[in-house]
């Protein structure tokens, strides 16, 4: 029996509704690299704002670089989320890491973000992994336990001023089923 998300509907009935509606999910091209960007950007400016302290943020911001996009687009797997062909969400699956999962603060709360996440644990079943880990911040984890994820630990990153980066480490392990 699959877990409900906190959307109270399951990750597959989400991905089951936006296949319906349409919503174009795809693999990243190094022409998507300025949009994606943007979202990225966007995302932790509206989003971390309430619960990150401004060094907090400015770490996200410096960590999630136009240049690292890229080269973890390149190393790995990453997808794009374009509804009306206009960037909405993305995600990177590199190794056994999902990493970089932003959805625009506008398109938030509509299965963008479960979507996402299915075809990064699919592409990871494809790829022979079994297990995926993820950094989830503070705004997020909410959503991760959702969609099954178990917290490993609490950590931080110390960002200067004497602020921390607290986030959570977490993992699922993958069931072919779903």
């Amino acid at each position: 029996m699959p877990r409900n998300d906190y959307y109270g509907k399951s990750a597959i009935s989400l991905a089951r509704i936006m296949a319906e509606q349409d919503i174009p999910l795809r693999k990243f091209s190094p022409g998507d690299l300025e949009d994606v960007s943007r979202l990225v950007t966007e995302t932790i400016e509206a989003s971390y704002a309430p619960v990150y302290p401004r060094e907090a943020i400015d770490f996200f911001l410096a960590y999630h670089t136009p240049e690292q996009i890229l080269l973890d687009a390149d190393r790995g797997c990453t997808f794009v989320l374009a509804p009306a062909d206009r960037i909405a969400g993305t995600g990177t699956l590199l190794g056994t890491t999902i990493k970089r999962v932003f959805v625009h603060p506008s398109r938030q709360r509509r299965g963008y973000g479960a979507l996402l996440m299915r075809a990064l644990e699919s592409e990871a079943l494809r790829r022979g992994i079994r297990k995926v880990d993820l950094s989830a911040s503070l705004p997020s984890k909410r959503f991760y336990d959702g969609l099954g994820y178990t917290t490993e630990c609490e950590e931080y990153i110390p960002v200067g001023n004497n602020k921390r980066l607290d986030y959570y480490a977490m993992a699922k392990t993958l069931d072919e089923g779903w």
